[in-house]
């Protein structure tokens, strides 16, 4: 249990390191018995994050530098919190 994060495709495996934690920091740890997912699959000039918790899944594309995605996630996120 608790909160997964994969990437698939090509990236900047510099910039994973940051987008995995600034996805942490804003999602935080699901409850004990639950089981959140974070997929981020990258497509040459863009991204795709799909966020799958018990109760809700979010989706959205990006166009964007795949290192300046750990600004953008959280931005996106925060607009509609998981909790």
């Amino acid at each position: 249990m608790g909160l997964h994060i994969d990437f698939d495709g090509f990236g900047d495996m510099k910039a994973r390191p940051r987008i995995e934690a600034a996805i942490r920091d804003c999602i935080g740890e699901p409850l004990a018995d639950e089981d959140w997912n974070v997929s981020i699959t990258t497509f040459g000039a863009y991204s795709v994050v799909s966020v799958k918790t018990l109760q809700q899944a979010r989706r959205k594309m990006f166009y964007l530098n795949f290192s300046r995605l750990a600004e953008a996630i959280p931005e996106w996120l925060q607009q509609y919190p998981l909790r």
